[in-house]
């Protein structure tokens, strides 16, 4: 898949959840927004593969995790939200 392809996917999750999403979604797609805009750029800026973005997402996902930077709930909605995004990519 191509980058441009993965951008315009994430743009229609996110304006679903803005539009029809309850409060703990749209926190949860805002939280992983947050993520998704840092290293989708970034690899759109090296002309990176998807696989990679992949990975990197994942990557900067688990780092935030680990420094507990989410009450075990709010991880557990962004972790829904993120795989619910995975499986339309």
């Amino acid at each position: 898949m191509l980058l441009t392809q993965t951008e315009s996917i994430i743009e229609d999750f996110v304006a679903d959840i803005l539009e029809n999403g309850n409060d703990d979604a749209l926190f949860a797609s805002g939280y992983l927004q947050g993520h998704l805009d840092l290293i989708l750029q970034g690899c759109i800026d090296i002309d990176d593969t998807f696989e990679n973005f992949m990975a990197k997402m994942q990557a900067s996902l688990d780092n935030a995790f680990l420094k507990n930077e989410l009450s075990p709930t709010d991880k557990k909605l962004v972790t829904t939200c993120w795989e619910n995004l995975q499986h339309k990519m």
